[in-house]
């Protein structure tokens, strides 16, 4: 292959993964707030965010959704950026594709605690709260997670073999 036709092969790639990357996350993340917004009347105004041995820990719930609706974009912005710079540099091998599904699968799997979270309030009397939410929400990230590292491992580029040291 000729380094022109090489640089062409890298931007077609580059180009076929900003959707997974970039558009995908961003509807995700705008899907689900949308799904809160809509719910939020029918969701109670406190819910659980902690349980342990001190017992279950309630805060606001439109508080609780915008921690993690904004704990979401971290993993989003992290994992694009790395994959645009692998692209860019040429090392888009086994160990860095992996790097970039995990972190965008990190950003799915918080969207998951926040749907399941929403879920599992929907029309809950607020004196019905329990913390059984908060173990909806890391079924809800274990869920989406996975589905997601599955999905992007097999959507983004296959990754190049590593080279012989």
């Amino acid at each position: 292959m000729t380094v022109n036709s090489s640089k062409s092969h890298v931007a077609q790639e580059q180009t076929r993964a900003v959707p997974l990357l970039i558009v995908s996350p961003a509807c995700s993340l705008i899907l689900a707030v949308a799904l809160f917004l809509t719910l939020r009347p029918l969701i109670p105004s406190h819910i659980a965010r902690h349980v342990g041995p001190d017992g279950v820990g309630y805060s606001s719930t439109a508080l609780i959704m915008a921690v993690i609706f904004a704990a979401a974009i971290l993993p989003f912005l992290i994992g694009g950026a790395l994959a645009l710079g692998f692209f860019r540099d040429g090392h888009w091998f086994p160990t860095q594709k992996a790097v970039v599904v995990c972190f965008v699968s990190l950003g799915y799997g918080v969207i998951g605690v926040a749907l399941a979270t929403i879920l599992s309030t929907v029309g809950l009397d607020p004196a019905e709260v329990s913390g059984d939410s908060v173990a909806m929400g890391l079924l809800g990230f274990l869920l989406l997670f996975t589905a997601a590292a599955c999905t992007y491992a097999a959507l983004l580029p296959r990754a190049k073999p590593d080279p012989l040291v």
